[in-house]
């Protein structure tokens, strides 16, 4: 039957799609084709989750002269770019399309979705390095209790923890033996390229840093890792910290459910949109399909952790946006608690906040019951950074790879754990953080936020300090 022969079709497509999709994806047009420095604007183009809607979305996109960057046939989204003004209000109208949305509010150059090639590190440097206490003597180590945790396990080989980030410098000494090069990909233009060497650093040691808290050797020199038992893998979503976009968040969560990660952790906030909410059309479109994606990787397990923020903000307060759009001209608007970060604020993410060497709330850390899951260190964290050397960072980005380095030795104890169970488990067996009496970090005799206590946790810690040797020996 005719119908028979296009369902047959319909699933040759499917599996190519899921090829290019979860595996090999790149634009079906090279930029090499096409006029130097064009610009395009990226999209997300969103069907019903399954091929037959990432196939009427693939088919969208063609009639309306854009390319297909990558398509994603098992959440039904694909993304794309076109040079046309009017590219997005005509796909829009296509049947089988439910949601479409621009990425940037500006251009870029057609260039962008090539295949990376600049692989070496051109960043800053760490001129604290010498400043590196010694192996296992940072204040992070005994407020975790990594000793306790150690003597039970360092962790697994078998567990591994995608770093989404800016990428991890897998040469350095204290990473070179836990980064998974198979399992690593650049995921920067929103298809998964393997180019070697691709999931480097080049301008930004941010996930480098987030990568050697997770599971730096314990070798006698430098830093430890939270769980230096077990294995890395580097997705690199952006060149700079803070600049991870809809489409390379789409890929990495992606990638992660495909390539068998118990854990994954976003220390990022996305741009260009600092907030995503429900009245705006893009933006509607982008938290779609990434909470597509994530809830993707979670049905296959994975614990996806995020930081909880920088901005000391009361996150069931929020009114107002001041740093979008991030790729051009930010502008005042108002917004309301309907609009959310991404991927932090998406169901089920397990959100870091962040607490200083005294064991209170970060200056800087975001609070509110619900968003933040758990407290971790957060401020003057020494870590790895690239070249072989070593810097502190300060923020909710250092909070989190601690509850990751946390989550990864309890995952290696408990192999069949799924990443719900794994999030459960690490709330309830976190150190209690009571509310402080009066919080006043600038000590000027004036308190700076208000702590929140609920039944069971607070606004400023979660369910608590995120405690390895409690997690490990309870």
């Amino acid at each position: 039957m005719r119908l028979g022969g296009w369902t047959r079709r319909i699933g040759v497509t499917a599996g190519v799609l899921a090829v290019l999709g979860s595996v090999l994806a790149s634009p079906e047009v090279s930029a090499a084709e096409a006029e130097p420095g064009q610009p395009v604007l990226p999209h997300v183009v969103i069907g019903k989750a399954g091929p037959l809607g990432a196939w009427q979305a693939e088919r969208a996109v063609r009639q309306a002269g854009g390319t297909v960057v990558a398509a994603y046939p098992r959440i039904g989204v694909v993304v794309a770019y076109s040079a046309r003004d009017d590219f997005a209000a005509t796909v829009r109208k296509a049947r089988g399309v439910t949601e479409v949305g621009a990425t940037r509010t500006t251009k870029v150059p057609l260039e962008y979705f090539k295949p990376r090639r600049d692989l070496t590190y051109t960043g800053p440097g760490s001129p604290t390095s010498a400043q590196v206490p010694p192996e296992g003597t940072a204040w992070d180590v005994p407020a975790l209790g990594l000793d306790e945790a150690h003597r039970e396990t360092t962790g697994s080989r078998h567990v591994v923890v995608g770093v989404l980030d800016t990428g991890v410098d897998d040469t350095h000494p204290d990473l070179r033996h836990a980064v998974d090069t198979r399992r690593s990909v650049s995921c920067v233009s929103g298809w998964a390229d393997r180019s070697p060497g691709g999931w480097r650093p080049t301008l930004d040691g941010h996930g480098t840093h987030v990568a050697g808290t997770i599971a730096a050797a314990r070798n006698g020199s430098g830093v430890v890792g939270v769980a230096p038992g077990v294995r890395l893998a580097a997705v690199k979503l952006a060149e700079k910290d803070d600049t991870e976009t809809a489409e390379s968040m789409i890929c990495g969560f992606m990638w992660a459910a495909e390539h068998n990660f118990r854990i994954t952790n976003n220390s990022y906030r996305a741009t260009p949109w600092r907030y995503h909410c429900p009245g705006h059309v893009d933006q509607a479109a982008i938290r779609t399909a990434v909470g597509r994606a994530v809830a993707h990787a979670q049905s296959r397990g994975v614990l996806v952790v995020a930081s909880g923020g920088n901005g000391a903000l009361d996150l069931h307060n929020r009114t107002v946006d001041t740093e979008s759009p991030a790729d051009g001209t930010p502008a005042r608007r108002e917004i309301t608690n309907d609009c959310v970060r991404l991927p932090h604020e998406l169901p089920g993410v397990l959100g870091a906040g962040a607490v200083d060497e005294k064991l209170v709330k970060a200056r800087f850390s975001n609070h509110g019951i619900g968003p933040i899951g758990l407290a971790a260190p957060g401020v003057r964290v020494w870590s790895t950074v690239p070249n072989g050397e070593y810097a502190a960072y300060s923020g909710t980005s250092m909070a989190a790879p601690h509850v990751s380095g946390v989550a990864a030795l309890l995952a290696s104890r408990h192999p069949f754990w799924r990443g719900d169970r794994l999030a459960a488990e690490l709330q309830e067996r976190a150190k209690s953080l009571p509310c402080p009496e009066f919080y006043d970090p600038n000590g000027d005799g004036k308190p700076d936020a208000t702590c929140v206590a609920g039944e069971d946790r607070n606004s400023f810690y979660g369910t608590g300090l995120t405690h390895a040797g409690a997690a490990l020996t309870r």
